[in-house]
This record gives structure tokens, C-alpha cells and sequence, in this order.
């Protein structure tokens, strides 16, 4: 990290001191006046570093408000199809019953092992 920190500060300073880095015919004007020189490049980078941060910013508030608005979405769309599980069994319970008989007994005997081998554990 120190090294990377130590290159773009090196970097920044070419570009501060060099009077062109590179060939462009971009003149920049600041309240009338013209900007040249280690000033000129230091207001475009500090000019593009904000508006790509108002970008960022941006581009993470959209991701936000999908989020919340897909979620909300998810969330209306799941309790419809709950509703329509409950639906569907409260329909279907007449063609359960039949299944439900030994599931029922099978669970009590389930259960009624498992108080007794609890029991056995607290006695002992």
C-alpha cells in the first residue's frame, strides 16, 4: 500500500510541475481568467475526481433505491404466494385427511419417544 501510495504521489507531482504531460489544445477558464500550467492540470483532475465521485454516488444511490424497491417487491410477492399455498391446502385438506391420518400418528409416536428418552436422561 505505502508503495502505491508513494507512486501516485509521485505522479501527481509530474503532474504539478510538468507544463504539459501531453499534447491537448484544452484551455481552461476560471472566472474569466485563463488557467495554465500545474494549475491548469490541477483543476481538470480535481474536477474529473468530482464528478466521478458524483457519479459513484450516484450509480450507489440507484443501486440503493432498486434494492429497496425489488425488496419491497419480493416481499408483496411472497406473501401472494403464501396466500395461495394456505389457499391451495385449505381447498385440498378433504384429499389430505386421508394422508394426514398416519402422519398424525406417526408424529405422536415420534413424540411420545422422545418425552420418554428425555425423561430417561433427567432421571439419570
Amino acid at each position: 500500500m505505502k508503495k502505491l501510495l508513494t507512486f501516485v504521489l509521485i505522479v501527481m507531482l509530474a503532474c504539478l510541475f510538468l507544463d504539459k504531460v501531453g499534447g491537448s489544445d484544452m484551455h481552461m477558464q476560471f472566472n474569466g481568467d485563463d488557467v495554465d500550467g500545474p494549475l491548469e492540470w490541477l483543476f481538470g483532475l480535481v474536477f474529473a475526481g468530482g464528478g466521478l465521485l458524483i457519479a459513484a454516488i450516484a450509480v450507489v444511490c440507484a443501486a440503493v433505491v432498486a434494492g429497496v424497491v425489488l425488496a419491497g417487491v419480493s416481499v408483496v410477492l411472497i406473501a401472494a404466494v403464501a396466500l395461495c399455498v394456505v389457499l391451495a391446502l385449505a381447498l385440498s385438506t378433504p384429499v389430505l385427511l386421508p394422508l394426514l391420518i398416519p402422519v398424525a400418528i406417526v408424529w405422536l409416536i415420534v413424540s411420545r419417544n422422545r418425552k420418554q428418552t428425555q425423561a430417561r436422561q433427567h432421571s439419570l
